[in-house]
């Protein structure tokens, strides 16, 4: 069944090429043209968000947004692990998929308190995979149709390193805004517990090394300055205790094989 209907779709690619429709191309792809569409409209409520909405409507958009990163992340894990089995092993397979990660990271922000910084990373994520699966739908009208959108395209693609960095930054950062947030009384109690966790699961990621390499930068940045003679003594002392934590903190990475 599952040859057949991979096969049934491969096809129906191969004529979207031939035709050169883009409609058939849509048509032919529909779980990535669903997870395109939920793409562009959590980069629109995320602008709304950010740019254009009152102080009463940041938790609705926020919260739509990161409905709509959960459906997506949804879709993809079901792409990626077709076969749902009730078992650790199954488990331990799915938790190993970033689209797992970032379900996660969407159900623990889905009730909270908004975090601007919590946002960025579900846009910035949307943005680029929105594009480039419509680069996908243009190719079906030759390499060179639609110049403008084309060039606005390869430019994030360009930048596409810089960005995983900037998504990686904020994956950690959002770690210690939770923990202030819950001192405030803004943030559920068990909040930094289920994010530490997700930050686990990225720091093991097999796709994406970003948030290893934050990690490491972060860590010779600091001691950089903790070394620096113009550092006070006890928040260089401080800042040498911090590091210690953290990397007993870090996992091992043989823990993903």
């Amino acid at each position: 069944m599952a040859d057949s209907a991979d096969g049934s779709q491969a096809a129906g690619e191969q004529e979207a090429r031939e035709t050169g429709s883009i409609l058939n191309f849509m048509a032919a792809k529909k779980v990535g043209t669903a997870m395109w569409v939920m793409r562009w409209y959590t980069i629109f409520l995320s602008i709304q968000y950010m740019f254009f909405c009152s102080a009463f409507d940041m938790a609705q958009y926020f919260q739509r947004a990161m409905l709509a990163n959960g459906i997506v992340c949804a879709l993809r894990l079901h792409q990626r692990v077709p076969e749902f089995r009730f078992s650790r092993h199954h488990l331990a397979l799915l938790l190993q998929e970033d689209s797992a990660h970032y379900l996660i990271y969407s159900l623990i922000f889905l009730a909270s308190h908004p975090i601007t910084i919590a946002l960025m990373p579900v846009a910035v994520f949307a943005l680029l995979h929105a594009c480039s699966f419509t680069r996908q739908m243009l190719d079906m009208h030759g390499p060179n149709s639609y110049f403008m959108a084309r060039k606005l395209i390869n430019h994030v693609a360009k930048h596409q390193a810089t960005l995983f960095r900037f998504i990686a930054l904020n994956e950690v950062l959002v770690l210690p805004t939770i923990c202030v947030m819950l001192i405030m009384g803004r943030a559920a109690i068990f909040a930094p517990f289920l994010y530490y966790k997700f930050v686990q699961y990225r720091y093991l990621s097999k796709r994406n090394p970003y948030s290893r390499i934050i990690f490491y930068e972060l860590r010779l940045a600091l001691e950089h300055m903790s070394r620096s003679p113009n550092c006070p003594a006890f928040l260089g002392s401080l800042v040498a205790r911090v590091i210690i934590i953290v990397t007993k903190l870090a996992p091992s990475i043989q823990q993903q094989q």
